[in-house]
């Protein structure tokens, strides 16, 4: 196989067989690979051999953009060693492409329904210049494209294609569209294959067939909620508050004022004493009907207000969401769920998708999928969540390429966080025992606790020092710049959530967190959206309580113990911290020869280990 390194890691060289194996008898596989192994060159090595020989297409979809250089540069390394001459392209949504400043301010929507009507009428200059308009566009926009070629070889990371197509004023995403259809390898998000639309369009250009083409899925834990979540949507009486101003401003005589009187009135009457509870479709399209607004064509009417409020104001708009959210609506079939909820003073509607599948099942038709991440386990969830076929698939968990003398798992075993223990005598325990551990570390530590409410409960009560706290809706630069205070720091404590940034897709390589403490398990709060999932898991699967509630949060916590460990030199301490993790429902997504230490007391465990590695 060809192999951009002189040698191969354990268990490196099992996975590429087992891939390669997979890919020959035309299955899917799903590798539970722990940190360390390289993941990113044992899926793309026998991917691209098979490909290269065989004629075959190859997506690597990742879930955050910040991954697409370690494939880029795999791919790049594979092709110089090996002298290969194929064609990689590095595809990320339109969005996060687009060179007009004037629209970075605007939402999803607003982004989207500006970027089509202006290419409709012929307006982007952009656009003319990448693909072109006129006759004689196109041919401008054929000079641009060679230009931008010069020197690309094998592959160039989106970054870099956009730097030049900045220069020659044109629009990175259609040039590096055309990249991607003449390419070979497509590195690109989860959705250019995940949205039906999206993938229809992606596919046709380049001429592409999902039953010819080879899906690796990077970080697959992701994918399921990622997509359920793609498939949901959620507006507030604050939306249409928002809409009404906007249709006002705009002269339209759409009653949107009435509407949230109407809206708010049947909520009052549905809900009476409850927070929450389940409606039918009838609910939003009776509100829309008051108002005399046919529901078949409110979103088109939002639709137009919306386009108009952008074009007046480039300013987002609360109508372009209301036209959404009403698609999705009356889009909604036996898999999804409706909720109003009293919320933060308000009102809230959504429609909520509790399968996955619907959207991902079509990587059956693939030649092969790879799905692979450091925390896929049980395998058997991850592959019935995205609808895989099962005799069709293959599950292999391996072992980790780090020596194991070099991490201690603790169970600590004096605390929880479960619901009904959440006080300030728990939370005071909770407090000294973390202190106690850190106290014990050379070096950074990392907590993460299950919710924003017991971190802020939890954090009060601690006595250590230089305590850097993510807090709640922080943006991505605060965040990056909360990161490289701990990193410049001796004896930082990152505090943050489980399942949040701090916790997931963070690279530490210089070893900075020595220790990383697990407080509690992120068990989502029951509520009707957790207890319908649970109950359609179940009559699916007949695993709702695992699938639906257990297992996603204790893949949370150990998402976040992975933060310490990042090569065959780190050592460090992880604590699992509540009595939860030794039960048997929640240790089945513990790794296979999975080792800790059970105590009441984990800073003496911490204290031996440290003294053991002077």
């Amino acid at each position: 196989m060809y192999f951009r390194h002189s040698s191969i890691r354990k268990g490196q060289r099992e996975m590429m067989n087992d891939i390669m194996d997979a890919l020959e008898n035309k299955k899917h596989i799903l590798c539970h690979a722990p940190t360390g192994m390289g993941k990113t060159d044992g899926a793309l090595s026998p991917a691209l051999t098979y490909a290269l020989e065989n004629g075959q297409s190859i997506f690597f979809l990742t879930p955050k953009i910040s991954q697409h250089k370690i494939a880029v540069q795999a791919l790049k390394g594979i092709a110089e060693k090996g002298s290969l001459s194929f064609r990689a392209a590095d595809l990320v949504g339109r969005r996060h492409l687009c060179p007009d400043a004037s629209l970075l301010s605007l939402d999803y929507d607003g982004f989207y329904q500006t970027c089509k009507k202006r290419r409709k009428e012929e307006r982007c200059g952009f656009y003319a210049n990448a693909r072109g308009f006129t006759r004689a566009q196109e041919r401008g926009a054929a000079r641009n494209m060679e230009k931008i070629m010069e020197g690309y070889g094998v592959a160039q990371d989106h970054g870099e294609v956009a730097r030049k197509c900045l220069e020659l004023e044109c629009c990175s995403y259609e040039v590096a569209a055309k990249i991607a259809a003449e390419s070979q390898v497509v590195v690109a998000d989860y959705f250019q294959l995940m949205n039906p639309e999206i993938r229809a369009i992606f596919l046709s250009r380049g001429k592409k067939r999902i039953s010819e083409s080879i899906v690796i899925i990077d970080e697959a834990h992701n994918l399921a909620p990622r997509v359920r979540e793609h498939l949901s949507s959620t507006i507030n009486s604050y939306t249409i508050k928002r809409a009404s101003s906007e249709a006002k401003l705009m002269g339209s005589e759409l009653p949107l004022a009435k509407l949230l009187s109407k809206f708010e009135k049947r909520a009052a009457k549905e809900l009476e004493s409850k927070a929450e509870l389940l409606v039918t479709a009838e609910f939003w399209a009776g509100a829309l009907s008051e108002c005399e607004i046919e529901p078949k064509t409110a979103a088109d009417l939002f639709e137009d207000i919306g386009r108009e409020y952008l074009e007046k104001t480039s300013r987002r708009s609360a109508c372009l969401k209301l036209a959404s959210f009403s698609r999705k609506w009356s889009e909604a079939g036996d898999a999804d769920i409706r909720i109003l909820r009293k919320r933060g003073g308000g009102l809230s509607l959504s429609k909520r998708c509790l399968d996955a599948s619907r959207a991902t099942s079509f990587l059956n038709t693939a030649h092969s999928t790879v799905m692979m991440s450091g925390t896929l386990l049980p395998l058997e969830m991850h592959r019935d969540l995205i609808g895989l076929e099962p005799e069709k698939c293959i599950l292999k968990e391996y072992d980790s390429s780090f020596p194991k003398e070099n991490v201690l798992n603790i169970l600590g075993t004096n605390s929880t966080t479960r619901f009904s223990k959440r006080n300030f005598e728990e939370y005071s325990k909770i407090a000294r025992t973390i202190d106690a551990v850190v106290s014990t570390v050379p070096g950074g530590a990392g907590v993460f606790f299950p919710s924003y409410k017991v971190l802020s409960g939890v954090i009060p009560l601690m006595d250590s020092t230089n305590l850097l706290v993510q807090k709640e809706k922080m943006s991505p630069k605060e965040v990056s710049g909360l990161l490289a205070r701990f990193v410049s720091s001796e004896r930082g404590v990152l505090c943050g959530v489980q399942g949040g940034s701090l916790s997931e897709g963070i690279d530490l390589p210089n070893g900075e967190m020595k220790c990383a403490i697990m407080v509690g398990i992120a068990l989502e709060e029951m509520n009707i959206e957790v207890e319908a999932l649970i109950d359609y898991y179940e009559g699916k699967f007949g695993k709702g309580w695992e699938y639906g509630y257990l297992y996603p949060g204790v893949i949370k916590a150990l998402q976040a113990a992975g933060r310490c460990i990042r090569s065959e030199k780190d050592k460090a301490v992880l604590v699992f911290l509540d009595e939860r993790f030794k039960w048997k429902n929640y240790s089945k997504c513990f790794p296979k020869g999975f080792e800790c230490a059970i105590t009441p007391e984990p800073e003496r465990y911490s204290s031996a280990f440290w003294a053991s590695c002077i």
